[in-house]
């Protein structure tokens, strides 16, 4: 029997690291069908996908919107993509590399927001506010910023008013801040509230109550939403079983859909 020599192609980092790519996407949407979510807002690193990857920012961002769209056309999911940049000396410039790779591509319809993480006792460049701001105004992209997850009010109050958020990520410090909740409630911005998630990291401790019921009080609007779920292992329903237990009433936990659909950044949610 003659042996036949595989294509190099076969064997190549390129093709292996799409065929990784589309198996960790396939299984992430795969629960968040399992969980009845029917559209949903993913975040990446595109910028750390390029690097492991070894590819251009454009190529690593064109891979990752092809394998969410192969993978959420299985279930009909509608579904939006937030480029994340991480809180550093570099943040500027790696904003503008996504930015540049989203003008590249053609400024495709599902990427709809821009995201700031990372540790927040790392400063982060001057000009970044500004950034964030023109992004938004050029693009129509949506701004989330995680900030209050440490307890530090001041960047609540940043995202707020330097970087023009739309949303805030985590936010729990403002639970307890009469002036933060004020502003969030009078500036309609939404809190991505991750139950699982700030007890696991200690966001929460344990001897404090969460503070989504602050925020339900007191008007801040809030969406019930699951963070990092391959890694704690926990699914939606099991975030909203949390902010049940924390001590959510049932009629709001009722009213998650339709409230989500108001905040999300994705247009035209059917």
């Amino acid at each position: 029997m003659q042996a036949v020599r595989p294509t190099p192609t076969a064997f190549s980092p390129a093709v292996a690291w799409s065929a990784n790519l589309q198996r960790l996407v396939s299984a992430a949407v795969s629960e968040l069908h399992t969980n009845g979510v029917r559209f949903v807002e993913l975040r990446s690193s595109v910028l750390y996908l390029a690097a492991i990857q070894e590819c251009s920012v454009p190529e690593a961002l064109h891979r990752l919107i092809t394998c969410i769209s192969q993978a959420t056309k299985l279930y009909a999911m509608q579904w939006g993509l937030v480029l994340t940049v991480t809180r550093g000396d570099y943040s500027s410039v790696h904003l503008a590399a996504l930015l540049s790779a989203y003008d590249a591509l053609g400024r495709p319809k599902n990427i709809v927001g821009i995201d700031l993480a990372g540790d927040e006792h790392i400063p982060y460049p001057i000009e970044l506010p500004s950034l964030f701001r023109k992004a938004k105004d050029d693009f129509g992209l949506g701004i989330t910023i995680h900030a209050g997850e440490t307890g530090r009010s001041e960047n609540v109050r940043a995202a707020v008013e330097l970087f023009g958020a739309d949303r805030i990520g985590h936010g729990t410090v403002a639970g307890s801040d009469p002036w933060l909740t004020e502003l969030l409630a009078k500036r309609d911005i939404c809190v991505e509230v991750c139950p699982i998630s700030n007890r696991l990291t200690g966001a929460v401790p344990p001897e404090k109550a969460h503070p989504l019921c602050d925020f339900y009080e007191h008007g801040v609007p809030f969406v019930i939403c699951s963070d990092n779920p391959a890694i704690h292992e926990r699914g939606l329903n099991e975030d909203h079983a949390t902010a049940l237990a924390e001590g959510l009433p049932t009629h709001v936990l009722h009213e998650q859909y339709t409230h989500t659909k108001r905040y999300s950044f994705i247009k035209d949610i059917s």
